[in-house]
């Protein structure tokens, strides 16, 4: 596990189950966290699909579907996450539109 100043590995397990996935897996995971976050901070990822245009309700529910591809991915057959990662960004991108 590397050495990030400030945090301390040992103590959380969420951390120490990353060392299961190759350096493009966590690179994936990161990509996929923080672009949940800035949906989430710019209130496009919403509980409540009612409260959103048709249109954002359909890009909303691609990009969680795509998130299944990605875990896939993750969890099996890893020269598929290129592709999986691809579309998940595609489909977060239709959310800013």
């Amino acid at each position: 596990m590397p050495k990030n100043p400030g945090a301390d590995a040992r103590q959380s397990r969420t951390l120490q189950s990353l060392d299961r996935f190759t350096p493009d897996g966590i690179t994936a995971l990161a990509a996929v966290g923080l672009v949940l976050l800035d949906a989430i901070n710019k209130a496009r990822l919403v509980v409540n699909e009612a409260h959103l245009s048709h249109d954002m309700a359909i890009a909303l529910w691609r990009v969680v579907d795509d998130l299944y591809d990605v875990q896939d991915a993750l969890h099996g057959d890893a020269s598929k996450l290129p592709a999986a990662l691809a579309s998940f960004l595609d489909a977060a991108e239709a959310c800013h539109e």
